[in-house]
Parts: C-alpha cells; structure tokens; sequence
C-alpha cells in the first residue's frame, strides 16, 4: 500500500508518507485491522481489498453500512 509499518513489542508504529496506494491487504481476521484499512482505504489512489472483512462482526456488525453512510464505499466479491 506504499506505507511504512514497522512492528513494535506492543503494537505497529504506521509511518504516513502522504501517499496510499491500492492493493490486497489480509484482516488475519482482526476487526481492528478490518476497520483501520476501510478507513485507509477512503485515501488511497486506487482500491484497497480486504480478505477476512467479515471480522468486524466481532465488535461491529454494521460497521460498513455506517462507514457507507458516512461516504465510504465498498463492495463485497
């Protein structure tokens, strides 16, 4: 996705360069990576898949129909 990530003890340390490319990214069925790449995804040049979405009904089954009212789009393939 053309962005820095480095791994941390404790969590990611994500380094922004101001330039979000498209590509397949995988949830490794985490809802809290489902969501931040949706959320990543409203910046990208080009679009952003997403394997294992169905993550966020975890803690947030209605995640995408929110993230769509708030002019996100998605499509599930």
């Amino acid at each position: 996705l053309n962005v820095n990530v480095i791994e941390t003890s404790d969590g990611l340390e994500i380094v922004g360069n101001g330039k979000v490319s498209g590509g397949e990214v995988d949830g490794y069925n985490d809802h809290r990576i489902v969501m931040s790449m949706a959320i990543l995804a409203t910046k990208a040049k080009e679009p952003i898949i997403i394997k294992g979405a169905e993550a966020v009904a975890k803690s947030y089954p209605h995640f995408f129909e929110d993230f769509e009212k708030l002019g996100g789009k998605y499509l599930v393939l």
